[in-house]
C-alpha cells in the first residue's frame, strides 16, 4: 500500500469517525430531551453526550491542523518577506509540535490515573474517555511533521484549506 493512499485511508477514517460521533452526540442530546420531556429520562445519554463531544473536539483538533483552518493572526506574516514567512511557518509548527507533546505525555498520564475508574452511569471506565487526548496528540505531531517537511523542502502552502 503506497502512502499516498494510506494517508487518504487514514484522513477518511479521522473524518467518519468525526461525522459518527457528532452526529451520535447530536440524537443523544435530541433522545434526552424527548425522553425527559414525555417519558422517563435517559440518565446516560448526558454524560454519553458529553464524552461523544469531548471525543469530537480532539478530533477536530487534528482536522482543523490539517486543514490549516485554525484562528490565526496574519498581520506580521502577511507582510513578511517569503525567507522570514518561511521562518515563522517553521516556528509555528515546532511550537504546535511541543504542544502536542505536552498533550501526549499529560493525556497518556491521565490514561493511566484513570484505568480502573469506572464512569458514573456508563459500562466502561475513564481511561476510555481520555485516550483521545494522546492519540489526537500524536496524530497532530505527524501532520505538523509532514508540514515541517514540506516547509523545508519548499512547498508550503499556509493558505487555509476551505471545504
Amino acid at each position: 500500500m503506497s502512502f499516498e493512499r494510506l494517508s487518504r485511508a487514514a484522513v477518511s477514517v479521522l473524518h467518519g469517525s468525526g461525522i459518527v460521533l457528532f452526529i451520535g452526540m447530536v440524537l443523544l442530546v435530541l433522545a434526552q430531551v424527548v425522553a425527559r420531556k414525555f417519558f422517563e429520562p435517559l440518565v446516560w445519554s448526558e454524560e454519553l453526550a458529553r464524552y461523544s463531544f469531548i471525543w469530537v473536539a480532539f478530533i477536530g483538533w487534528v482536522i482543523a491542523s490539517r486543514n490549516k483552518s485554525h484562528i490565526r493572526i496574519s498581520l506580521v506574516t502577511d507582510r513578511a518577506g517569503p525567507l522570514l514567512k518561511q521562518a515563522l511557518g517553521i516556528f509555528s509548527d515546532l511550537c504546535v509540535i511541543v504542544f502536542a507533546l505536552i498533550f501526549v505525555i499529560k493525556g497518556w498520564k491521565l490514561v493511566q490515573n484513570n484505568l480502573d475508574i469506572e464512569t458514573v452511569t456508563l459500562f466502561f471506565d475513564f481511561w476510555l474517555v481520555y485516550t483521545i487526548i494522546p492519540v489526537s496528540a500524536l496524530a497532530t505531531i505527524v501532520v505538523m511533521g509532514f508540514d515541517l517537511v514540506e516547509r523545508f523542502r519548499g512547498h508550503s502552502n499556509d493558505k487555509e484549506i476551505v471545504l
